[in-house]
């Protein structure tokens, strides 16, 4: 934003500007181009001038193809004085003592001309108006040369801009796969298992959540048969009666001795197998875990 300047600006007058007041005019069609077109807050400054010499510069706020229009106060600067102006007459943009003395007033151009310039040093500004000088090596400016960014990692040496090789598969702890990353849904609701081989591969055919959960603990035992050694030690009692006497108790009677034999009572049981049913505490396997997606680099 500010004064505009323009190569060429050179145009005949279509219609001049009414009397020594006349803010607005128009120049011969197409050679509006010629001209700056300012926009909001700029502004240049131009000359009349006639077959007589007479000159008069005035300052131009806006341009709308080839017709002009003049600053309020803008008649009439730089030394010079409002004149009646005709079709035919000329109109310059050219450089005039203000314009000049404006651009050098600049404060930013004064504090760059203030420097005192030297080898291997570039100028910075510190503040509004005001500048100084920082090194510059010949080395900075190879880099600074650089058209792109792996131009530049090879001027510092530095490693290339992908470290990581495409197709290379990683883990993430995050929603969504990074920028330049894509997820990998091949896998799902599986451990991750360390081996000494190859690795990449996959196995198993339970999913993690049902694997890792609280498992109830119950069956049954096979059926067993018992052996003489495997029963406990033990006796049964006999009573043995007399053989004479009578009546409901025969053990009034007068007995013998039995002698030579063993006295049984015929044993009890049959043998057969049997099984036993089993029940115990659940065992929890319900591990903590978090959640990790893999993605391959793009």
């Amino acid at each position: 934003m500010g004064l505009k300047f323009s190569n060429f600006g050179k145009a005949i007058i279509s219609s001049a500007p009414s009397g020594t007041t006349g803010l607005s005019f128009t120049i011969e069609a197409g050679k509006g181009v010629l001209f700056p077109s300012p926009g909001i807050g700029d502004y240049f400054y131009g000359i009349f001038k006639d077959a007589s010499g007479n000159r008069e510069i005035v300052k131009i706020e806006a341009r709308t193809s080839d017709s002009l229009t003049i600053a309020q106060g803008g008649r009439g600067l730089d030394g010079t004085a409002p004149r009646t102006w005709a079709a035919g007459d000329y109109f310059v943009a050219g450089v005039t003592n203000i314009a000049l003395q404006e651009s050098l007033a600049n404060p930013n151009l004064q504090a760059l001309g203030g420097l005192e310039t030297s080898a291997d040093k570039m100028a910075y500004f510190t503040g509004p108006g005001t500048a100084a000088l920082a090194n510059l090596s010949s080395y900075i400016r190879s880099l600074l040369d650089d058209d792109n960014a792996a131009t530049a990692r090879e001027t510092l040496g530095a490693a290339p801009a992908s470290l990581i090789p495409p197709g290379t598969v990683m883990s993430f702890f995050q929603a969504t796969a990074p920028t330049g990353w894509t997820q990998v849904t091949t896998h799902h609701n599986k451990a991750l298992r360390v081996v000494g081989s190859a690795g990449g591969g996959s196995g198993g055919s339970v999913a993690f959540t049902s694997a890792f959960t609280s498992q109830a603990v119950s069956g049954w035992n096979s059926a067993t048969t018992l052996t003489s050694a495997q029963i406990p030690a033990h006796t049964h009692s006999l009573s043995v009666y007399g053989t004479s006497g009578g009546g409901a108790n025969p053990s009034g009677g007068g007995g013998g001795i039995i002698t030579g034999m063993p006295i049984t009572d015929a044993g009890t049981g049959g043998g057969g197998s049997h099984s036993h049913i089993f029940t115990g505490t659940a065992i929890n396997l319900a591990v903590q875990y978090i959640d990790i997606i893999i993605a391959s680099k793009d």
